[in-house]
């Protein structure tokens, strides 16, 4: 590709030449293009001195295009419609698109998404298929390197360059096995004697519970860390051992003949669940209506800002 002979030529002029190519008269070029005649010429005469030839010429009371008019005409032509193609607003249709999106989300939102989520999407758009990562500590990183393309979860704070999206909010529960001794309820005092299951993705670091903790000049024994919540359910079925697990996840979930519900003994603020997308997919057609979809289908959520 010639830049330096591209900067030199105004592309714009190649519409008037197609009209005057099609038009052959330089009056009517000029009523198609809303331009004045005297426009028109001046538009012809640079032509002519960029191609070297003057490409329409008299015959009789008509113009007729010269033999180098007669060659650049086809290829002139696609190259418009390819530009013109450019431009046009990407028509996005689910039921013939292909494409693939990675969704990076813990084993909670996997189980509440994907069983939902996939029989609605293989009917809509049955070309587009799912990847489901593990959420991991470094799941923002892997977002801007591209790695992932939609995150579902509670990460807060995001880079200027990635969207969010709020889909839900939640509440949390405690939650011990149906015979641990404190399980009709406890005091703060007990609570934070109690061993307790975090689940940290990070696997280090305090929670905002342990925040709010400490702020009263408390702290909690977090005698397990782990990523998973249903692995962390098996763990509180056999032991004396706590958890604070969302409230969606308790309800759905868990077995009420296997475990006690406890309402924590101090207040946790609720916490939002949301989409994250970078900037680089924000206009991608695919993943503007997939993101619509699941906002719409899985988190029943009708407005639409």
């Amino acid at each position: 590709m010639d830049l330096q002979a591209l900067n030199r030529f105004d592309l714009n002029t190649l519409v008037t030449l197609k009209v005057l190519l099609d038009e052959r008269h330089v009056t009517r070029a000029g009523e198609k293009l809303h331009l004045t005649q005297s426009a028109v010429s001046r538009i012809l005469a640079k032509l002519r001195q960029d191609f070297d030839d003057p490409l329409l010429v008299k015959s009789g009371k008509h113009l007729n295009l010269t033999a180098k008019a007669e060659r650049l005409y086809m290829p002139l032509t696609q190259l418009l419609e390819q530009v013109n193609g450019l431009l046009l607003p990407e028509v996005f249709d689910p039921l013939t698109a292909k494409g693939s999106i990675r969704i990076a989300t813990n084993d909670y939102g996997s189980h509440a998404l994907l069983p939902r989520l996939i029989p609605l999407l293989n009917e809509a758009a049955p070309g587009i298929r799912v990847t489901a990562l593990d959420w991991r500590s470094n799941v923002l990183d892997e977002l801007e390197e591209n790695q992932v393309d939609l995150i579902i979860g509670g990460v807060t704070a995001p880079a200027h360059n990635i969207y969010q999206r709020v889909v839900a909010s939640d509440g949390f529960k405690g939650l011990v096995r149906k015979e641990h001794p404190l399980a009709a309820g406890m005091t703060l005092e007990q609570y934070v004697e109690q061993n307790h299951v975090m689940i940290s993705p990070k696997g280090s670091g305090p929670s905002e519970v342990d925040e709010i903790l400490k702020s009263m000049g408390l702290e909690r024994n977090v005698a397990l860390r782990m990523p998973h919540f249903f692995a962390a359910l098996e763990i509180i079925a056999t032991t004396d051992f706590m958890i604070l697990l969302p409230e969606h996840f308790v309800r759905r979930y868990v077995d009420n003949q296997k475990f006690a519900i406890i309402d924590p003994p101090f207040e946790i603020p609720t916490f939002d669940v949301s989409m994250f997308w970078h900037a680089r997919m924000h206009h991608e057609p695919l993943h503007t209506w997939f993101r619509k979809f699941v906002y719409e289908k899985i988190y029943d959520r009708r407005d639409k800002t």
